[in-house]
């Protein structure tokens, strides 16, 4: 770089400034050449040939004249000849709007700001930029490495990036979802552009930029629709992309040092935070096969472990069992698939569990809520399709349970998981993502082709319990309603009659009846499966009888 560098304000503050500063007023591309201290005693104003950064302390200049205002110092200093003031004070409206007016940069000092040092530092720089961003450039690699050694987070090590280059910094891991985001909390640009092209970049951007142009090579700086990106790597890995949000303003060769200083620290941390995460995962597999493995007395303990590792015993969620084979239907191995899956919880930040249980995968993932059942099934789908790309010789299926309330139900939801997956095999579709709710009709079909009982008398359990449960427990009538509806053929005045109750009484337990067994009543599907269930149920009544 030439020593005949043309330093501006906006170098300044990045490399001779105390961080802590602010510009006021005025434009960062102001150019300085060179820097005065206004002194207490006159002549106030040391000599002045124009173009210079002036520093200012109001306390010292006070100390001559205590009714001296900052705007007056401005509009003095600003007929003199500099270009900038830098002044220690609260800076007014007033003042702002006299250098506004006079067009000088005006900046805010940190109230502990030593001007000696200050004026030292500027000319130090302007005689010698190369030197001097050099020099910063290191302090910010020493600083960068210091957090990082006391296990600041994420954010921290961040924050020195963007208050560095006073932009915003994002990191992204290495399938573009958004890990981390700070903005420099020093502004050192007018505008705030920063902030609008993040609120403004269409959802997916960034995913699709990284399928077509992402940077290969550790080191390189790319454009991306951020504005400036460079790979994270730890071990060869790609562990993710940090990025300068600024598409407007070139980088230069400190923002260039900066970023890959921090790309360096964020990558290892990024790498600490994976394998940390890991460790949980990993360790809540073990209770997952455990609780799987073990009896209800053995509950209370394993409860407590999982507890230990962070997840939420009573929360909902859904199992998922990933069954991976040949064509010709062996088992194929898990260990390499059981990572991707523990890999895609950690990277989502989902706090789930993954483990292996015989020949399966069992994952658990947790809903705030059912209405969140879809979402989550589309999610886990993701995932089957990430394992099959990795299995080209081979087959991946996954079986969904239903939403569960908390870890006690763990066998039960495993066992309707696992069913899900072998129905898609009995099926031939072994290939595809299978949710237990919508395999009631098929779950039948499979017994009465086995002659199970035992699984006939779970759904028929599975279909109508609910109806059962509440017609004991209040004394209703939910089964003779669905009976009577079916027995009318879903003629609603016909079916009111039969059953000698007022039509609007019919359609409030129909609803019931819906709601308690979640199948809608218009469905085909779902009246074929309620009413073979009532047929089960008297089939079933007989042989207990017998």
């Amino acid at each position: 770089m030439s020593e005949n560098h043309v330093t501006t304000l906006q170098a300044l503050l990045q490399f001779a400034l105390p961080l802590g500063t602010i510009l006021a007023s005025g434009s960062p591309e102001t150019t300085i050449n060179w820097s005065v201290t206004v002194r207490a005693q006159p002549p106030a104003f040391p000599d002045i040939y124009g173009g210079e950064l002036a520093l200012v302390s109001m306390d010292v200049l006070r100390s001559y004249n205590s009714r001296l205002m900052l705007a007056e110092v401005v509009q003095g200093l600003a007929q003199a000849g500099v270009n900038a003031i830098a002044a220690i004070d609260d800076i007014s409206d007033n003042a702002i709007a006299v250098a506004n007016e006079c067009q000088v940069g005006l900046l805010g000092l940190p109230d502990d700001s030593n001007l000696t040092r200050i004026e030292r530092s500027v000319n130090t720089l302007i005689a010698n930029y190369t030197s001097q961003l050099n020099q910063r450039a290191m302090e910010i690699q020493r600083q960068l490495t210091r957090l990082a050694a006391e296990n600041r987070d994420l954010n921290s090590l961040l924050q020195i990036v963007a208050r560095a280059t006073a932009r915003p910094v994002v990191v992204h891991d290495d399938a573009g979802v958004l890990m981390a985001q700070v903005y420099p909390n020093v502004s050192r640009r007018v505008g705030g552009t920063g902030r609008a092209l993040l609120q403004s970049l269409p959802y997916g951007a960034f995913q699709n930029w990284l399928e077509r142009d992402a940077p290969d090579t550790e080191g390189a700086i790319v454009s991306s629709p951020l504005g400036y990106t460079t790979i994270l790597k730890v071990e060869k890995r790609v562990a993710g992309y940090l990025s300068l949000v600024d598409k407007q303003t070139p980088l230069d060769e400190f923002d260039r040092l900066v970023m890959t200083y921090g790309a360096d620290v964020c990558a290892i941390e990024l790498a600490k935070n994976r394998a940390i995460a890991f460790a949980v995962e990993q360790a809540r597999g073990d209770w997952v096969q455990m609780w799987l493995s073990g009896t209800p007395a053995d509950d209370d303990l394993l409860t407590t472990r999982a507890q230990q590792s962070g997840f939420d015993t009573t929360s909902m969620y859904l199992v998922a069992v990933f069954r991976a084979s040949t064509k010709s239907g062996t088992p194929l191995p898990l260990e390499s698939l059981i990572s991707l899956v523990r890999d895609d919880m950690v990277r989502r930040q989902v706090n789930g569990a993954v483990g292996q249980y015989v020949d399966v995968i069992v994952a658990l993932y947790p809903l705030e809520n059912a209405s969140q059942t879809m979402r989550l099934r589309r999610l886990i789908d993701e995932v089957r399709e990430q394992l099959a790309s990795r299995t080209p010789s081979g087959l991946v299926g996954v079986g969904i349970s239903r939403p569960a309330q908390g870890l006690s139900y763990l066998r039960e939801s495993y066992r309707e998981a696992k069913d899900a997956v072998s129905i898609a095999n009995e099926l031939g579709e072994r290939e595809q993502t299978t949710f237990y709710g919508d395999l009631k009709l098929f779950q039948l079909l499979l017994a009465l082709k086995e002659r199970n009982l035992d699984h006939l008398r779970r759904f028929n359990s599975e279909t109508l319990g609910l109806l059962i449960e509440h017609d004991e427990r209040k004394q209703g009538d939910l089964i003779r309603t669905l009976n009577g509806f079916f027995q009318a053929n879903g003629n609603l005045a016909k079916a009111a009659a039969d059953l000698d109750v007022h039509r609007n009484t019919l359609v409030y337990r129909l609803e019931r009846i819906a709601e308690l067994t979640d199948m809608n009543l218009d469905d085909p599907d779902n009246r074929l499966i309620l009413h073979l269930a009532l047929k089960i149920q008297r089939v079933l009544a007989t042989i207990s009888g017998s």
